[in-house]
Order: C-alpha cells, then sequence, then structure tokens
C-alpha cells in the first residue's frame, strides 16, 4: 500500500514539475521571422498559400505552425483569414494564434470577431480569449512597488 502511495506520489511530482516546466519556457517566447525557423526561400510563401488554401487539413496546419512557431510575417494573412473564414473552429483557431502572437493589430481582430461574429461558440470563445489578454496585460502593468 505504501509503496503504491510512494508511486503515485513520485508520478505527480514528475507532472507538476513538467507542467512547471512547459509554463516557464512559454513565458519568454516571442515572435520569430520565417528566417529564423527556415532557411527555404519559398517557406514564407508556402505558409500563407497554406493559410489562404482550400484545403481544410492544409489550412489549419499552416494557421497552427504560424501560431507555433510566431511567424510574425504570418499575422496580415491570419487577419484577412479571420475577416473571410466561414468556418467556426478555424476562427476560433486564428482567434488562439493572434492572442499567442500578442501584436495589438491581432487582438483588436480578435476584439472584433468577440463582439460582431454570428456563431455564439465563436464569440464565446473569442471573448475569453480577449478577455485573457486583458488580464495578462493588467497583471504586466500592476506593480507593487512604487
Amino acid at each position: 500500500m505504501k509503496l503504491q502511495e510512494l508511486t503515485q506520489s513520485r508520478l505527480l511530482s514528475f507532472f507538476v514539475v513538467v507542467i512547471l516546466l512547459i509554463f516557464v519556457s512559454s513565458l519568454h517566447a516571442q515572435n520569430n521571422s520565417i528566417k529564423d525557423i527556415s532557411s527555404n526561400k519559398y517557406a514564407l510563401q508556402n505558409l500563407l498559400a497554406g493559410i489562404k488554401s482550400d484545403n481544410e487539413g492544409v489550412q489549419r496546419s499552416s494557421i497552427y505552425f504560424a501560431g507555433k512557431y510566431r511567424i510574425a510575417e504570418s499575422e496580415s494573412a491570419l487577419i484577412e483569414q479571420l475577416n473571410k473564414e466561414e468556418n467556426p473552429s478555424t476562427r476560433i483557431l486564428i482567434a488562439l494564434v493572434l492572442f499567442e502572437m500578442g501584436s495589438m493589430e491581432g487582438l483588436e481582430a480578435v476584439r472584433k470577431l468577440a463582439l460582431n461574429d454570428v456563431d455564439p461558440k465563436v464569440r464565446r470563445m473569442s471573448t475569453h480569449i480577449h478577455n485573457e489578454h486583458m488580464i495578462n496585460d493588467f497583471h504586466s502593468s500592476v506593480s507593487l512597488y512604487k
């Protein structure tokens, strides 16, 4: 019995440490240029073509990778696609990517999405995404010391 409790305790401690490491590593993430990620001269063109693709799998993968690697050059294409995208799930994915990138222009697009989208799920999710930004922005600007 004690051996099982000790094993569970170690496993729980391991998961807590892993989650903490993931959280800390994401705190200092910054937007990258495509040149920092790939030396292929067509990488940016391919990524932007993927974001605008009619193939939903290619499109969603391109949007995901633009956010994962925080490709700054893809932001205007993401905002443009957000405004004309018909699939609610893809609009939510784009809003999450724009939140991760953290630029004012992208966050303004998410705010407009929260106010104007016809789909209630998209409005709810983009409202939560925008509120999370507002909370994070507030905490970063508040100082406990004078």
